[in-house]
């Protein structure tokens, strides 16, 4: 059996701004970076034995993904996947998320959108790519299409090799989408948290979600450097 420790990455400017970032690259932000370096904190003190890291071609993934091992002491080769990648938002890419809300879903607050889990993700998903005149948006089966062979390539290339427990460097949306197209729920919310881990096991050609939006390695990770700092 295969683990696959599935992480969204560290918080960005954009995060803050509540800009959609979709593919556009962004960098980690001071606080980002400390959430990843906790998290690479949580999961060395937690004993687990990582043997591969595979991160989205986006600098914001790969940036997390180096802080992370840098939190284990651990030193790995930050393998990349596009198949990662957030989903592509098209024309409304770099603008802000409470326009958009607006404009798109008739909701004017964002927040609300996603921390109501009334709108599902899929429908947000959808929604982007509906109302892009340019076509370039993806919708919820393109993404969890490509994100799911990401995942075939990465179970087959740790399987090849041995491995059994793998770090996956994405993305809220596009992670978010194919967890729940395999039987991930995440209760009254549709949007993953900055530096979360869901666990996803990989046996006889199946994927199973275990669970959603842990937060509990970034958050023992951080509570360590507070208590070292002290």
């Amino acid at each position: 059996m295969i683990n696959l420790y599935i992480i969204r990455h560290g918080e960005t400017a954009g995060n803050v701004r509540r800009l959609i970032q979709g593919v556009t690259n962004s960098h980690l932000n001071a606080r980002g970076r400390k959430q990843a370096f906790a998290l690479g904190v949580g999961l060395r003190t937690s004993g687990l034995k990582v043997e591969r890291i595979v991160a989205s071609d986006l600098i914001r993934a790969q940036e997390t993904a180096q802080q992370i091992l840098l939190g284990m002491q651990k030193k790995l080769p930050v393998e990349t996947d596009s198949g990662l990648r957030e989903q592509n938002d098209g024309i409304f890419e770099g603008r802000e998320l409470e326009d958009v809300s607006q404009e798109v879903f008739q909701v004017p607050d964002y927040h609300q959108l996603v921390t109501s889990g009334k709108v599902p993700i899929e429908a947000i998903a959808d929604g982007f790519h509906a109302a892009d005149t340019t076509n370039q948006a993806e919708d919820s089966q393109q993404v969890i299409a490509r994100y799911d062979f990401a995942l075939r390539r990465i179970v087959a290339a740790a399987e090849t090799a041995g491995q059994s427990n793998v770090l996956v460097v994405s993305h809220g949306t596009a992670s978010l989408l194919w967890l729940r197209a395999h039987g991930g729920v995440l209760p009254n919310r549709t949007e993953l948290t900055n530096a979360s881990v869901s666990k996803v096991t990989y046996q006889d050609g199946r994927f199973k979600v275990a669970w959603l939006d842990n937060t509990s390695f970034r958050d023992q990770g951080l509570k360590e450097a507070w208590t070292h700092d002290a």
